[in-house]
């Protein structure tokens, strides 16, 4: 009886070295692996990664550990010259370290160290450590090589690798053929038609040279059982009989490294494609993370996922529409020849009935759900710099969580929960983490902040990057903002706009040398458009005073500078330019004329009279004196009577039809409201457009379709019913008095009769 119920005897693997060539990301591969480690019972796993990362193994089995996350090296004197190292649940190399971490074997990475692999590639120059998202950070290039699936495949009669590779080990889970695959990775290997380069082959060379080296070293150490997890074009390099340890030891000689940090940091699956090291990439993470973690009904089980992302859209979509998906996609498989349904075909079904032929419901599909955006947790034990360390308590102390799908955030300035979160998102923006941007918010009022959160992995090399500034945000950001000012090559415009940032951030430390910096800065500057540029940033600074509880009183002597020389430089700048010059002055003068009406009442009347100075000058471009006559007929400076007069003045015989247009573009710039509310000027402009000869006509034209063009179709509308009426034929316009004259009693007494018996009031004469 008990010889009944004892467990039965597994045969024993007799001691030696078993190499395991892999698909990296590979849900085949890493079912594969999980079987031979099962059979074989190593007590040495060794794994394709850098090999000074061995003190890291032990966090893959602690709490909090939770895939994709990647192993991060970088350089500490300049942290943007960094590598990764990624790991999905699905990935080969992860489930062997998991699975030693479990069965007590020792778990060690073969390959070369990360400070050899920083130091073959050029990092960069420390005053380009890039500061904004808009430039790429860090070092994440793939080693570029041939690929050798893709010439297994194309033996095969395949045009695609990864269809090639699904069929021969994704979709089976028996996890057989690695003996095969490293024979034919042998073959591949002595084909001269797949050769690397010279310098990707002197790399390839002095990598399995290591791997080779560490694969001795474990030997001598006594290892009996031996698993090696290794990408498959490594495997015939790692297989018995190996060259001579001295061979290798030249190959190594002259190594170069360099001094590297190391950690691991959360990732993503749609940065599974951004690999590093071995040059491996995936663009169907969310399929094979499912296929993965399914055991049975892989088809059927995908093709419900997808018919509940669609309904989450709001979308009809039923179990009727995933039993046919379902059906479909078999059938396809079937006239492919295939063996089982994989992504090609469950995407082909998803497009016919799911999507109902709708591309952008696919797009939707193959962002969401064959990449989707899984973010993986790394434990807190593990090593993060300091900075990093104070972001992460702060997001969690202002209930900020860290996510890699796009979140909206509304804040209230008013509330002290959504101004630290501001001043915190403000603050990494100016350490180069845009971890959130600023977005557009219904309303006007001040007291309203709009963001768009994405946390994308990468961050974590920008936080080590911003790291040279200081251990905490609010020191980190002080210190770049005091940099940034006071550099020697820090343009007036972007001085100001770092003294924006550091209102917006609440940075009281940085703030009286970056106003130092400022007034230094706008005293040297004799350019009227760096001065313009920065009188507008200034002054919306200016209101932050309000919401933000910051004293923003010294920054009104600075603006007040900053406007009595623009006004002083204005009348030499506006002389003698051409159309395109005259075009940006123009924004320029917009800009400030909106920034005054925020400043003092006196601040305000001096600039409004510098304007209407100017408009008598002769020598100013027609585009520029339309738009002094508008801005102070909005500022009611000119009334309607002297605002006509100066059209009119300006469409007079003396100027070319040219000029003329182009003062009305300068004038109606913005839309056509005023002259839709004024018909005297709207009759002058179509006396002066009916009187222009064919030929001055066709001059002009270009001009005032830009101008009309610009404005908005009810304002067109509008206009047109203006014109009609200027000659009489257009319909009346009815008068107070005469009230009902253009109203079809008739047809109207029902509607009144019956609103009158709702309202319980007698029905009207007319009406009955």
């Amino acid at each position: 009886m008990t010889a009944a119920l004892a467990e039965p005897v597994v045969e024993a693997v007799p001691d030696g070295t078993h190499v395991l060539g892999v698909r990296h990301h590979g849900p085949g591969s890493a079912r594969g692996v999980l079987a031979e480690l099962d059979r074989i019972r190593p007590d040495t796993v060794l794994v394709e990664g850098p090999a000074d990362a061995d003190w890291l193994v032990p966090l893959v089995a602690a709490e909090g550990m939770q895939p994709p996350v990647a192993l991060l090296a970088y350089d500490p004197a300049t942290p943007a010259h960094a590598v990764f190292w990624p790991y999905a649940v699905f990935s080969p190399e992860w489930q062997a370290l998991r699975w030693a971490m479990e069965h007590g074997a020792s778990a060690r990475f073969v390959d070369l160290p990360s400070g050899a692999v920083l130091a073959s590639r050029p990092a960069p120059p420390l005053e380009d450590i890039p500061t904004d998202r808009e430039e790429s950070q860090g070092d994440l290039d793939a080693v570029v090589r041939s690929d050798p699936i893709a010439l297994l495949a194309n033996a095969a009669g395949y045009d695609d690798p990864e269809r090639w590779w699904d069929d021969v080990i994704e979709s089976r889970s028996d996890g057989s053929g690695f003996e095969a695959i490293t024979e034919a990775m042998a073959q591949l290997r002595d084909d001269p038609d797949s050769t690397h380069t010279h310098r990707d082959a002197e790399h390839e060379a002095r990598r399995e040279a290591y791997m080779r080296t560490v694969l001795r070293d474990v030997r001598k150490a006594g290892a009996g059982r031996i698993v090696v997890v290794c990408g498959a074009w490594h495997a015939p390099a790692l297989t018995d009989p190996l060259p001579t340890a001295a061979a290798d030891a030249r190959a190594l000689k002259g190594m170069r490294r360099t001094k590297t940090v190391m950690t691991w940091v959360p990732w993503t699956h749609s940065r599974l494609s951004y690999a590093s090291g071995y040059g491996a990439g995936i663009e169907s993470p969310g399929w094979y993370h499912h296929l993965f973690t399914t055991p049975g009904d892989v088809v059927p089980r995908w093709l419900t996922k997808v018919a509940g992302r669609l309904r989450e859209k709001d979308l009809p979509v039923s179990s009727a529409h995933v039993i046919e998906a379902v059906r479909l996609a078999e059938a396809v498989a079937t006239m492919r020849g295939r063996p089982l349904a994989g992504l090609a075909e469950v995407t082909d079904a998803t497009r016919s009935v799911l999507c109902q032929g709708e591309e952008l419901l696919v797009d939707l599909v193959t962002r969401d759900v064959v990449v989707g955006e899984r973010l993986g947790t790394v434990p807190d034990e593990a090593p993060t710099v300091p900075l990093e360390a104070d972001l992460r308590a702060t997001a969690r102390r202002l209930r900020l969580a860290i996510d890699p799908l796009e979140k909206s955030l509304e804040l209230d300035l008013r509330k002290p929960t959504d101004l630290s979160r501001s001043r915190l998102l403000h603050r990494l923006r100016m350490l180069g983490v845009d971890w959130g941007v600023p977005a557009r918010t219904a309303g006007t009022g001040t007291f309203k902040e709009g963001w768009s959160l994405t946390w994308r992995p990468e961050f974590s090399v920008d936080v080590a990057v911003a790291s040279v500034w200081g251990t905490t945000v609010v020191d980190a950001a002080t210190a770049r903002v005091v940099d940034r000012a006071t550099s020697a090559d820090s343009p007036l415009a972007t001085v100001t706009r770092v003294m924006e940032a550091c209102l917006l951030g609440d940075l009281t430390a940085a703030l009286p040398r970056v106003l130092a910096a400022l007034r230094d800065r706008a005293a040297l500057d004799v350019d009227v458009e760096h001065l313009m540029d920065a009188l507008p940033v200034l002054v919306r600074a200016m209101r932050y005073g309000d919401v933000r509880a910051t004293d923003t009183s010294a920054l009104e002597e600075v603006a007040t500078s900053l406007l009595v020389r623009i006004e002083a430089a204005l009348p030499a700048a506006v002389t003698g330019l051409g159309d395109e010059a005259a075009d940006a002055l123009r924004g320029g003068v917009e800009e400030v004329h909106a920034a005054t009406a925020l400043m003092s009442a006196e601040r305000r009347a001096e600039w409004l009279d510098t304007v209407e100075r100017l408009t008598h000058r002769a020598d100013l471009h027609g585009l520029l004196a339309g738009r002094f006559v508008r801005l102070l007929a909005d500022a009611q400076v000119l009334d309607r009577d002297a605002t006509a007069r100066r059209l009119e003045r300006a469409l007079s015989v003396g100027s070319t039809p040219a000029d003329k247009a182009a003062w009305i573009e300068g004038f109606l710039a913005g839309g056509g409201l005023l002259l839709v509310h004024d018909r005297a000027l709207l009759g002058t402009l179509d006396a002066w457009l009916a009187g222009l000869r064919p030929e001055e006509f066709v001059d002009v034209l270009p001009l005032l379709r830009r101008t009309f063009g610009g404005f908005e179709s009810a304002e067109r509308r509008q206009l047109a019913h203006q014109i009609r009426r200027l000659d009489g034929t257009g319909p009346a316009v009815a008068s107070a008095s005469s009230g009902w004259s253009e109203i079809d009693l008739a047809r109207a007494a029902p509607a009144v009769a019956t609103v009158a018996w709702l309202l319980g009031l007698p029905v009207p004469e007319g009406a009955r």
